[in-house]
């Protein structure tokens, strides 16, 4: 289980380049050109420029990218270093453009080869390649004098291979040392006022210690790199949540009232104190102490803003899930319990197949083991409730020869066009009665706490029109038809028809309702419905409104997966007025739904304090994984889920 401070960590990583964007970018260059025919540079050099940019990336330095043939042709762009990782061939034309580089000033760092004149214009001239004799020979690069702020005592890079330096009218600033710790006597690294050269290639595998060299040598040639990795402006450090800057969510905290900030209010002022002390650090040569405490402050920033929400009860709070989930059972209810969710919502049947060991319905075809059991095993000893989702009249899960069945029986649903394979006909007997005794199963062989129904519709408008549907139509309301379906889809008995339909979902969600209740009155009922009534009523027959008016249904859940807040608020507020007040609405919340644009964590926190304060009381999210786990659940729990909730009973006044 990743912790709340790991996913900060992990925003941060984003927050940090957007705050070192004043440093001097730099250059980092691909070599691109063919050439090279010694052992050491012939190998591609994607995996050498990967791992540069890598430890740029975590140094949290900006750089821009380019190329051998690029530089060849235009030279480099107007940055004050460039960084070359592997170009074994540098042609006339872009050594000719690497010297002009030199004379702007600017300043070059080399790893391991480059032409001679180069070499020689940076301090050094090349010699041979010298190989590790297994004994881990070139361990590590020793500092020999405190030329370079940051650069650590040593940086183990540990090359199976490593170039030669001679020192030109200089000493080398870093020698090779081996595992053992004996000296080599053979220079490492190079420094002049023109650049650097580094006499192993970098490698994917030693990114942190090339983080620690690149920042010192970086750091060296741009001074201001280490006041930007370490910003301690308050109004620098930022955005925080919906503010610019901690300054800015700072002053608007000093205003606010409410004892549940107390935290938020601590973490802002912890992360003051240490930008307080950032300048010091940097004068007294304290780089890397410095740096953290910057980015402790930033991370403190961030989770003040997250403590800032306000957690309420009683108030729904669930997620979504599979039969089986990341982790398994244990972990996952473990994982809801810590972030005090109280309600997971796995699907465990279908209409005509089931994933745990049913006595009503067949076995899902990719099923094992028994998962309801053991999440309800699980929900119990953590306190999370268990209402397993019925997919009610979808075939989901049925083996091909199962569903090749139903349809022999005439219980498959029909379009105008043929066979619908993926959903039964509501209004046969036989999927009515196994749909009504798989929810009576689950609350009294197995004790959920509740069912929730999902996929209580058809299909689509122009279904069910089987023969069955056409009898029962006839008998049940007395018309006449003479046109099957036409008369019904789209001529005079349209409306009846629909009407008719919306009332074969209805009947069958108000015998479910009579029976749970004789037999579990204390087992919730719910519905995970489509998000517009007014339409899907007539297109899907889910008439979710008149189910409330009803009393059929504890509470709903809308899915209401959208990622653009003015577009879900509208609809929350649509939904909210159809409710009435009469029951509770847990706010159906999408983060790894199927939209074109995945809510993010502050998303999800956004459409939750929506739909609090339009009148919802909770939230579902779709759905259970390892990312939501991860990423999602630590920070709600920092503030918004950060006590715990009863489950309503009745909606809010």
């Amino acid at each position: 289980m990743q912790t709340a401070g790991a996913a900060l960590a992990a925003m941060l990583l984003v927050a940090g380049c957007a705050r070192t964007a004043g440093v001097p970018p730099v250059a980092v260059v691909r070599g691109d050109l063919p050439g090279g025919a010694d052992a050491l540079t012939s190998e591609p050099s994607a995996s050498r420029y990967r791992a540069v940019c890598d430890a740029l990336d975590a140094a949290g330095i900006p750089y821009e990218e380019t190329c051998d043939t690029t530089v060849e042709s235009a030279g480099l762009p107007d940055v004050q270093v460039a960084i070359m990782p592997c170009s074994p061939a540098v042609s006339d034309g872009e050594l000719a453009h690497l010297r002009a580089f030199l004379r702007r000033p600017a300043r070059l760092i080399v790893f391991d080869t480059c032409p001679d004149a180069l070499a020689a214009d940076l301090g050094a001239a090349l010699g041979p390649i010298l190989r590790d004799d297994g004994a881990g020979s070139f361990y590590a690069m020793h500092r020999t004098r405190d030329a370079v702020l940051g650069l650590p005592n040593e940086i183990a890079l540990e090359a199976p291979e490593v170039r030669e330096l001679h020192p030109i009218g200089a000493e080398p600033l870093c020698i090779w040392h081996s595992l053992s710790g004996r000296s080599l006597e053979v220079t490492a690294l190079v420094l002049s006022e023109r650049g650097a050269i580094v006499g192993a290639p970098p490698q994917g595998e030693r990114v942190s210690q090339l983080t620690l060299l690149l920042r010192a040598l970086i750091g060296h040639f741009v001074p201001d790199t280490w006041a930007a990795l370490a910003p301690h402006d308050p109004a620098s450090i930022g955005p925080v949540g919906h503010y610019a800057s901690l300054a800015d969510f700072g002053a608007v905290l000093a205003r606010a009232s409410g004892d549940y900030l107390d935290g938020a209010r601590a973490d802002a002022h912890e992360a003051n104190e240490l930008l307080a002390a950032v300048p010091g650090l940097l004068e007294e040569g304290w780089q890397e102490e410095a740096i953290a405490a910057s980015r402790n402050a930033q991370q403190l920033a961030q989770r003040a803003w997250f403590r800032s929400y306000p957690s309420y009860s009683p108030e729904i709070r669930g997620v979504w899930a599979a039969d089986t989930v990341d982790g398994g059972w244990r972990q996952a209810i473990e994982n809801l319990a810590r972030s005090n969710f109280n309600t997971v919502f796995p699907y465990m049947a279908s209409g005509a197949a089931a994933w745990y060991p049913s006595r009503v319905l067949p076995r899902a075809g990719d099923a094992s083991g028994d998962p309801l059991a053991e999440a309800i095993r699980w929900g119990r000893e953590h306190g999370v409730r268990v209402h397993p989702r019925i997919l009610a009249l979808s075939t989901m899960g049925a083996p091909a020869e199962l569903k090749q069945q139903l349809k022999e029986q005439g219980r498959i649903a029909r379009s105008p066009s043929g066979p619908d394979m993926h959903w039964l006909c509501p209004s046969r007997h036989e999927n009515r009665r196994q749909i009504i005794q798989t929810a009576l199963e689950m609350v009294t062989t197995y004790g959920a706490d509740g069912v929730q129904f999902d996929y209580l519709r058809y299909s689509w408008k122009d279904r069910c029109v089987c023969d069955h549907c056409r009898e029962r139509f006839v008998t049940e309301t007395g018309a006449t038809v003479k046109n099957w379906p036409e008369d019904v889809l789209a001529g005079s008995l349209k409306a009846a028809f629909l009407q008719w339909r919306r009332e074969q979902i209805t009947s069958l969600l108000r015998t479910v309702r009579q029976k749970m209740k004789q037999v579990r009155p204390d087992a919730a009922l719910s519905a995970a419905v489509f998000m517009n009534w007014e339409g899907h009523r007539d297109s899907f027959g889910q008439d979710w409104k008149a189910w409330i008016d009803e009393g059929l249904v504890d509470f709903v859940c809308p899915m209401t997966y959208i990622s653009d807040m003015a577009e879900f608020q509208s609809w929350v507020r649509k939904q909210e007025a159809w409710a009435a007040g009469k029951v509770p609405v847990a706010m159906g919340i999408g983060p790894f739904a199927d939209i074109d644009e995945r809510i993010t964590p502050q998303g999800v926190l956004d459409q939750i304090q929506a739909s609090r304060r339009l009148g919802c009381e909770g939230f579902v999210l779709f759905n259970y994984r390892r990312e939501l786990a991860q990423r999602y659940l630590p920070l709600l729990a920092l503030g918004a889920t950060s006590t715990p909730a009863q489950m309503p009973t009745q909606a809010r006044r």
